[in-house]
């Protein structure tokens, strides 16, 4: 503890590093205050009751990613989705298309090409995000007409168009600023401050819920402990990496022989992050959508939908069992399509061949390959059961199993009787989502960059860090500084 204070106060004493982390607190405090912006044309406290009404849990959870600004109708209610989503997209298109393959290796100039690339396309979906939102607005206030204050359904959705756009490419700007003057990903830090934001809220809405006894305290005991656990086993994973020993063989050079060295090539536990959980929660968004279009005109509603799409979308609402199994297999395909995409092992080998070095007892060439392919594929699917693991309990705690809204001839009546209804409804605690799956995810790994961030910055300046010892901080600033 004496040595994590210390290390805080060597922060204060550079110059320029105290000013980083001003600058990045500074920012977000600006971004913090456009979620309490409201877009014109919404009434707040409708809006507020309107959202609060429809308790959706896909809902919640995009909520929580724009650090409640969704809820409030604010500027920034896309978050920074549009620009996260084009930054996928791109990146998975530079392994795919040439032209874009050939940029990312053109140096500074093609990433900044790149660069322009994705903001080109966060604009565009932004635009369609924020088209879509006022098209549903304009729709709910047929039931509420008391939710807009403009009338006009044209004018009102080019206003909504024009401010959610703009605010999104704002946090776009505001992400780039931190990482160009302040300390660590700017966009990653935004996210960290969404969704740290809502955590005194989870809080707070547990201990009402104990106090009303709507939840009883050895529930929200053991819901905490298993928050606890959680928290525990997603840093373990995070910091968990797979070294492979590469040997290099003597060279010969112009004035004698350059003896051979040894070096590892570590690949993490969870080389695809928190990317697969990101888009498998997008898979599970489209039914809710298309449930929402099939509801929307219900007594224009065909017989064949309400008899046979309209129950399969019902079994594929937040937190059933037919929705996590669906949200299961994404994870896995996507973890695995992922790392396939950031991975070449057939690159790497060749690499190691050409700079002479060799994995001890592989052959190099082929079986080097195959040998990092076997790596990546048992780190990948381990990789994939965690992020399966970490998502879905904390929906389980929350929301139970739900193994009663199966349909009678899978057992759901069967379940129904046999299992206490907490296995069925779950505890309510929301803070195991809002310290849960994704959130929990993001939360530990920004924050384990941020730190180690902040640690090499005092090491360059030879203090000693907040993991470092005073000895060993000096020797590896002798060694890299």
């Amino acid at each position: 503890m004496e040595k994590a204070i210390e290390s805080v106060k060597n922060i204060f004493k550079i110059p320029d590093l105290r000013n980083r982390i001003f600058f990045t607190f500074g920012i977000l405090a600006l971004y913090r205050l456009g979620c309490f912006v409201l877009v014109p044309g919404i009434d707040k406290d409708e809006f507020a009751e309107f959202f609060k009404s429809i308790g959706n849990g896909m809902l919640d959870m995009a909520n929580m990613f724009t650090g409640g600004a969704l809820s409030q109708a604010a500027v920034f209610s896309l978050g920074i989705m549009p620009y996260i989503t084009a930054s996928i997209i791109l990146q998975i298109l530079q392994k795919s298309w040439p032209y874009l393959e050939r940029l990312s290796k053109e140096g500074e100039q093609g990433r900044n090409k790149i660069n322009r690339y994705t903001r080109y396309l966060t604009v565009g979906f932004a635009a369609l995000q924020s088209w879509g939102v006022g098209t549903t607005l304009i729709s709910l206030s047929s039931n509420n007409p008391d939710l807009l204050t403009i009338q006009n359904t044209w004018v009102f959705r080019l206003v909504v168009m024009i401010t959610l756009t703009t605010g999104a490419m704002l946090i776009m700007w505001l992400g780039e600023k931190i990482t160009e003057k302040g300390i660590g990903n700017g966009i990653s830090l935004i996210i960290f401050a969404s969704i740290v934001v809502g955590v005194p809220a989870a809080l707070s809405d547990l201990f009402q819920k104990v106090q009303g006894n709507e939840i009883e305290p050895p529930v929200m005991v053991v819901s905490l402990l298993l928050v606890i656990v959680t928290i525990v086993f997603v840093v373990f994973f995070e910091l968990g990496v797979r070294k492979i020993k590469i040997q290099y063989a003597k060279r010969a050079t112009g004035t004698g022989q350059m003896s051979g060295g040894a070096s590892y090539l570590p690949f993490k536990v969870n080389s695809a992050g928190v990317i697969p959980v990101i888009f498998s929660g997008a898979v599970l968004q489209l039914p809710m959508i298309v449930q929402g279009f099939a509801t929307a005109d219900a007594a224009n509603i065909e017989p064949w939908v309400s008899t046979y799409v309209l129950p399969v979308l019902d079994q594929l609402a937040y937190g059933r069992p037919l929705s996590q199994a669906v949200f299961f297999v994404a994870t896995m395909f996507f973890t695995f399509f992922y790392v396939d995409m950031l991975f070449n092992p057939k690159d790497t080998a060749e690499n190691l061949k050409k700079h002479g070095g060799f994995i001890p007892g592989i052959r190099p060439g082929k079986e080097t390959q195959n040998y990092i392919q076997g790596v990546l594929d048992r780190l990948t699917l381990w990789g994939g059961l965690y992020l399966s693991a970490v998502s879905i309990i904390p929906t389980w705690i929350m929301s139970g199993l739900q193994l009663n809204a199966l349909p009678y001839w899978l057992g759901g009546d069967f379940f129904e009787r046999i299992l206490p209804s907490i296995f069925n409804s779950g505890t309510n605690v929301t803070l195991a989502v809002a310290l849960g799956g994704t959130s929990l995810l993001i939360l530990v790994s920004v924050g384990l960059d941020f730190v180690n961030q902040v640690e090499n910055q005092l090491i360059m300046r030879k203090y000693d860090g907040f993991t470092s010892g005073s000895k060993k901080a000096y020797m590896r600033t002798r060694r890299y500084g």
